[in-house]
């Protein structure tokens, strides 16, 4: 019989296979790495030879010109220049002198090239070597011949040369006479090339034009002995390395190429050595290949044999049976693993008898197992429940939507949330639900359902109590500190998130500590609870209304907008609201009591100031309210805070200056074309106690925006009217009009209409002698009331004139229902007709558009001749302004033009 291996035996084995086999992969791509790694680097050291070889070459012949320069330079200072003077002298001697000179073994041949040309570029002197063709040399140069101090090429076949010449001058006369030419032949210096291949110890070399076409070339011989002239292409390696670069004189490239060739036999050894130590490398990896399966298969039989003694000892039900450590960590956290699961189901056992109520289902919801803790909570028996459906278990709580759990389950594997259940006896409690999916691992079918149960009763009416405690002050219910920094956390995230503005408001009651100390703390704290409930009232229900403590409260506002202006608007808005709300008495045991408080305000937008920062302003901004005289407010901002304060002022000022009659009016007369006053136009001035005279510029937009306006507006049409009866009592100012402003708020107003004409009854003024200026801002509101109350006036005799007209938003069909009597023209089209024709038109047209519906037209704003002489050009024949008189005193405007 045929024994079998242990499977430990064969698991090991494999491995040690396996292990082997991943070996013999890794050594076979570091083999191929290896091997292109170091052809990689051969290639690189022959490339990084051969542009050596290249540079030494270039260095040769920038050496080789540099002698030629000092040749140059040397004949140019000789005798040879007073024989170009004199040429009585015969060059002859000229040419023994020069081969004296430059012709001794090593000069001679270095002296490719050397002649001297007259101012024409006729050859005088050659003193190079016979085997170049001067003339031809000559031929090829720029013509006219210039002095060069650069190196030129000249030609480009085997005669190609590169020379350089100089001017040859009379000093006498400062005279041309001639040039000198030196140069280094190139297409048949085979002494040169040669001398090139042994100093730059190449196997070849040669010199090509831009065309690949080769100028002269040498060979090494194989005996590496001398050089045969050869051509490149009978260079007899061709396995050699070759590199052809471009030939850069002095830092200047030229035409030329150079090409360097090494023959493949000098990288021999160096390939060899390669190859040597990756044997050497390849052999040893093998081998601690060999070494490490063989320990790891002994390693790994070892560790299994223990692992299966311990998992024998589980199956067997051995109790405290351990897992013992062995040498290698994955195989411990294996045995690890496996004797925590073995305590793991232990404490399961014990924990599935807790305290917490727990149900098992199986894949249809059928119930398998329950625990104690399930039936002291619902009152059911195990074998009630056992084996009936999980619906069997009531639930009370209607909101529970069970599609919703089942989607959660399908999805996410789990759900639990709170409910209301009841018990076996009807009773119905909060119950914690958490129902956990079991998932088959293979197909990732659910199998089983885990439902655990919690009693959340008592505990939970303890969380909502211990949150009003923490969160919420017990006396006002209102948000305490704690939520309160919360809630300023958040709000200062979300407007550095969206940009907007947000505000705090500090409140402070004012004399509260009077109230405590004369009615007792119960009275204040019915007071404290008075004002939450009036400053709830007053604020959105975003916002939030807190206590910080004693007769503090903190209010913050979210969202107010980007715009500051605007958000300083609705806070000034909000803080009278509060302020006129808190001012109004209060009514409790028997007692009414008035109290006011103070208001600081800070706003803010995004992180730049901290909560802490933030309420710190807010509270010096309170003081600042307390200061001003309490029951009011202040902002924390110092340009807002000016702004605001210059508007209370102003507004406490106009309030004042209408109780002390500071105002006054100014009359500007209205004249026709032929120079008549047929009547004035009234306005408002103010005669400040302390800043002077005010522009009605200033405080008008004020009063409007506070009302005061009203009293004010009624207070100039009396003096109107009785202005009016004046005049009308004699007969040459009975045809005088007087014309008077009319604000929107005046005139919307639903007494207006009989405000008016009490005021006439009462001075007893003829209506025609009234009429009314309004503005075409009054016809955005409402027409109808508008056409209606115009019509009630109109009917007693009292006109109407559109001022502004054409600044605004006028709508001809508005117009025409209007029972206007007058427009007129707006000076900002009167100051700049002249100059600009669309004013000018604009002019015209309603000069044109009053004359066809019958109305009357005068312009205001005239100032020079030039204006008013264009306007009666245009048909208009009543004009207002500086040409004629500024508003004056009725004293002057009596003397001046009645």
């Amino acid at each position: 019989m045929k024994t079998v291996k242990p499977w430990a035996l064969t698991f090991t084995t494999r491995i040690s296979l396996i292990f082997g086999l991943l070996g013999l992969t890794a050594l076979l791509v570091a083999s191929i790495y290896a091997v292109r790694s170091s052809n990689a680097q051969l290639h690189a050291e022959i490339s990084s030879t051969l542009d050596q070889r290249h540079r030494a070459v270039q260095t040769l012949i920038e050496n080789r010109l540099d002698v030629l320069n000092a040749y140059l330079d040397v004949a140019s200072s000789n005798h040879i220049f007073s024989a170009l003077l004199n040429q009585d002298a015969g060059f002859d001697n000229l040419a023994d002198d020069m081969i004296l000179m430059f012709q001794d073994s090593e000069r001679a041949v270095i002296l490719d090239l050397f002649f001297l040309l007259s101012p024409d570029g006729q050859l005088i002197f050659d003193a190079g070597m016979p085997l170049y063709n001067t003339p031809r040399i000559i031929q090829r140069m720029d013509s006219p011949i210039v002095y060069s101090t650069q190196w030129r090429q000249v030609g480009a076949d085997n005669r190609a040369a590169l020379i350089r010449s100089t001017p040859i001058f009379d000093p006498s006369t400062i005279q041309l006479r001639g040039y000198m030419v030196t140069g280094l032949a190139l297409g048949q210096n085979r002494y040169f090339i040669q001398h090139l291949l042994q100093s730059a110890d190449l196997d070849h070399i040669a010199i090509q034009d831009s065309q690949d076409n080769v100028l002269v070339s040498a060979t090494q011989t194989r005996q590496f002995q001398d050089a045969a002239l050869l051509d490149f292409s009978q260079l007899e390696d061709p396995n050699a390395h070759v590199a052809v670069r471009p030939l850069i004189l002095f830092g200047e490239p030229t035409e030329l190429y150079i090409s360097v060739a090494l023959s493949s036999d000098r990288f021999l050894g160096r390939a060899e050595h390669f190859a040597r130590s990756f044997i050497l490398l390849s052999v040893g990896f093998l081998g601690l290949l060999i070494l490490a399966g063989w320990l790891l298969h002994l390693s790994h039989s070892r560790a299994i044999s223990r692992l299966l003694a311990f998992i024998d000892a589980t199956q067997k039900g051995i109790k405290g049976s351990q897992f013992e450590i062995t040498g290698i960590d994955e195989y411990n956290r294996v045995g690890q693993a496996m004797q925590y699961m073995v305590d793991d189901l232990n404490i399961a056992a014990t924990v599935f008898e807790s305290g917490e109520g727990m149900i098992v289902t199986d894949q249809h919801r059928t119930i398998l197992r329950v625990n104690q803790a399930f039936t002291r909570i619902t009152g059911y028996e195990p074998e009630e429940v056992t084996g009936k459906s999980l619906n069997y278990i009531k639930i009370k709580d209607e909101s529970i939507e069970f599609d919703v759990i089942n989607e959660a389950l399908a999805k996410q594997g789990v759900w639990q949330d709170e409910l209301w259940s009841m018990r076996k006896c009807g009773d119905g409690f909060l119950q914690w639900t958490s129902i956990s999916a079991v998932f088959n691992d293979y197909d990732g079918s659910i199998i089983n359902y885990v439902v655990t149960l919690l009693d959340v009763t008592d505990r939970k009416e303890a969380e909502i109590r211990i949150r009003q405690l923490a969160f919420y002050d017990q006396l006002t219910l209102l948000p305490n500190r704690q939520l309160l920094m919360e809630r300023l956390d958040h709000a200062l995230e979300n407007s550095a998130r969206h940009q907007n503005i947000g505000a705090i408001l500090y409140l402070d009651l004012d004399d509260f500590k009077t109230l405590n100390d004369t009615r007792g703390h119960h009275a204040g704290d019915q007071l404290l609870k008075k004002v939450a409930e009036r400053l709830s009232a007053c604020v959105r229900r975003v916002d939030t209304v807190a206590r910080l403590g004693g007769d503090e409260f903190i209010i913050l506002l979210e969202d107010l907008g980007n715009e500051r202006q605007h958000a300083a608007v609705l806070v000034e808005n909000l803080c009278q609201k509060i302020l006129h709300s808190l001012c109004q008495p209060y009514q409790f045991d028997s007692l009414e009591h008035f109290s006011t408080l103070s208001i600081g305000v800070a706003l803010f937008r995004g992180t730049n100031e901290s909560v802490d920062e933030l309420l710190k302003q807010a509270d010096l901004a309170m003081y600042q309210a307390k200061a001003a005289g309490r029951n009011t407010f202040r902002f924390f901002d110092p340009a807002m805070q000016i702004k605001v304060t210059e508007h209370a002022t102003l507004a406490r000022d106009i309030r004042q200056g209408i109780q002390q009659r500071a105002f006054h009016l100014v009359y500007q007369p209205q004249i026709t074309h032929q120079g008549q006053v047929f009547g004035a136009e009234v306005l408002l001035r103010w005669q400040h106690p302390e800043r002077g005279q005010v522009s009605p510029v200033e405080f008008i937009p004020v009063a409007e925006e506070t009302g005061l306006i009203l009293p004010i507006g009624q207070w100039v049409l009396e003096e109107a009217c009785q202005q009016l009866a004046r005049w009308q009592q004699t007969t040459q100012h009975r045809h005088l009009v007087l014309a008077v402003n009319i604000s929107p708020k005046q005139f919307q107003q639903p007494n207006f209409v009989e405000q008016v004409l009490a005021c006439i009854d009462k001075h007893q003024c003829l209506p025609s002698g009234l009429k009314l200026e309004i503005t075409e801002s009054m016809l955005l509101e409402d027409i109808d009331d508008t056409i209606a109350k115009m019509d009630q006036l109109k009917a007693r005799g009292i006109s109407f004139s559109l001022d502004d007209f054409g600044t605004g938003y006028s709508s001809l069909s508005y117009l025409k229902r209007l029972p206007l009597d007058q427009l007129k023209i707006d000076k900002s089209f009167v100051s700049d007709m002249l100059h600009d024709k669309h004013h000018a038109d604009i002019a015209r047209t309603i000069v044109s558009l009053a004359r066809s519906m019958e109305l009357a037209v005068i312009a205001e704003g005239v100032e020079t001749e030039e204006q008013r002489r264009m306007l009666e050009h245009f048909g208009c024949f009543a004009y207002q302004g500086y040409l004629f008189s500024r508003p004056i005193t009725l004293e002057a405007f009596t003397q001046q033009f009645l």
